[in-house]
This record gives C-alpha cells, structure tokens and sequence, in this order.
C-alpha cells in the first residue's frame, strides 16, 4: 500500500516536472545498458537473470498497444515488481506495480495515446523488484505513426508493411525509366527489408532508408555494409549519403521489368551478448568455487 502512494506521489511530481521543464536544452537519453532480449533467447536470459523483461517489438507508433513481459525467479520474488518508463529526454511517462504469479512470469501493457508519450525515439523500460541488484532494462522506439492503408505514403515512397501489422515509407527516386508498381515487406526479427519494384527503362535506383526502420552497425556500433540482393544475387551498391537519420543507397536495377531487392541490416550487439553472458557467469562460478575450496583449506589444521 505504501509502495503505490508513493509510486503515485513520484508519478504525479514528475509530470508536473516534465511539463515545467522540457522547453530549454532538451537532450536525448541513450541507455547503454538496455537489453533488447531476441525472441529466441528469452529462456537463456530468463535463466541467468533473477529478473528479466522485454517487449513484442522494438518499433512502435504513436497509436500503439505495447505488450511486455517478463519473469522474476520465484525464490526472488522479495517485493513488488516496480515498472518506469521514461522518454527519450529523461521524463517518467508512467509508473506501474506488477505481481507476478506463482510461477514468476508477469505481464502488462502500455499505451502509447496518451500525450505523455508524445516525442518520437528511444524509451526505456526498467523493472526492479526489490534491491537494485534486482533490476533489467529494455528499450523500445517510437516512430511517427503509420498504420492502416499503404495509401498514407506519398507517390515518391515504398510502402513497407512489416511483421508487427504496421506501415512505414520508403522514400526512393529513379534516374532513368517509370515505375509502374512497388511493394515492400519488412521482417523485424530477421532485419531484412525486401521491395518488389515493377517498371520500365529504369537505370538507378535510390532508397533513403530510416535508421529506425533498417540499420547496419558494427560491433563497435559504428556503420556497417548493408548485405544486398536482387532476385536472390548479391549484388553491390553506391552509398550515397548518411546521418544520424536515415542511410541513403543506390542501386543498379536489374535487366528485365521486375526486380525483387532484398535489404539485410544488422543491429548493434547488446553489452552483454550471449555467448559474454554465459562466460561471465561461469567465471564468477569458478572463482566462487575456487575460493570457496582455498577458505575451507585455511580454516582447517
């Protein structure tokens, strides 16, 4: 009872601090410690974190229902689960208090209508339940909303429909020839973007693709080829321009009125990555077991 007033008392501050204090220097926050958990590593996380959460994707609009889920081991289950958003400058859009079931697994949902969630970029979600030690981030973007009929985009751009029902817009321009047809499907999990194109006479293509849509980083998270494909050849391509926004790419169309461009991207590998994870965890057991073998060894004559 205590922990929800106060959780209510620090919500209600907060908006108040928000709305008095967003208007001079606004700054993105990044969250270097987020952890986006892929959909086929969630029973690995689930084992080596006494808590875990993540989302059903990564890019939402403004017009959204986000799904998140998560699990806290049952032999931690000390408290409450206590869930904060905040913005992509730092401000708390909600505060909420989860208990799991019996079995530690918990879900909840978040509504991006409200005028809180305003501002386009990157949210963080962070669980804790009870300690600090406790604790798990994710992040998740929202984007200018696009969502029902692929007539939303202009006539100069591809309407990308991708595994989350969701619609996005591919600006492109041709140097030579007339496009009759476009179509484009986009795969989340998997980062590939593929677009039909049907036309005449076409020499060149350029796509100005949104980072947020398809990127390509190195480890080290600084930009990476793109793996590009035209009816299932790779093929290479001329990168035009790039900033902070979007990436710019031109392609040679293929001989013949169709051609199907397949667009592989990558994502930047999360600080702790799988294969880090479970070397960490099994030193910090050999050191455990190591020192606890030379402690019995000492106290004993």
């Amino acid at each position: 009872m205590h922990i929800t007033i106060l959780a209510v008392l620090i919500l209600s501050l907060t908006i108040t601090l928000s709305f008095a204090g967003t208007s001079f220097g606004e700054k993105e926050i990044k969250c270097i410690n987020c952890v986006q958990i892929p959909s086929y590593e969630i029973d690995l996380y689930k084992e080596i974190f006494p808590l875990t959460v993540w989302t059903d994707s990564h890019t939402y609009d403004h017009f959204s229902t986000i799904t998140a889920t998560g699990y806290l081991k049952p032999q931690n289950t000390v408290a409450p689960i206590l869930v904060v958003v905040t913005n992509p400058i730092g401000n708390i859009v909600t505060i909420q208090q989860i208990i799991p079931d019996s079995d530690g697994n918990f879900s909840f949902k978040l509504n991006t209508e409200s005028p809180l969630w305003s501002k386009d970029g990157e949210y963080i979600l962070k669980v804790q339940s009870g300690a600090e030690t406790r604790q798990f981030k994710t992040n998740f973007t929202l984007v200018p909303s696009l969502t029902g009929s692929v007539n939303k985009c202009t006539i100069d751009s591809i309407s990308v429909t991708a595994n989350n029902g969701r619609i996005y817009c591919i600006p492109y321009s041709i140097s030579d020839g007339l496009v009759s047809t476009t179509k484009g499907k986009l795969n989340s999990d998997t980062k590939t973007m593929t677009l039909d194109i049907k036309g005449q006479n076409i020499g060149t293509i350029t796509l100005d693709i949104p980072r947020y849509i398809l990127d390509s980083k190195s480890p080290a998270g600084s930009d990476s080829s793109f793996v590009v494909m035209a009816n299932g050849e790779m093929i290479e391509y001329e990168e035009l321009e790039s900033d902070s926004d979007s990436r710019q790419i031109k392609l040679d169309y293929q001989i013949g009125d169709k051609v199907s461009f397949e667009i592989v991207g990558t994502h930047i590998i999360p600080e702790f990555g799988s294969i880090a994870l479970l070397i960490l965890v099994a030193s910090i057991m050999s050191i455990l077991i190591v020192g606890k073998s030379f402690s019995n060894r000492l106290v004993k004559f």
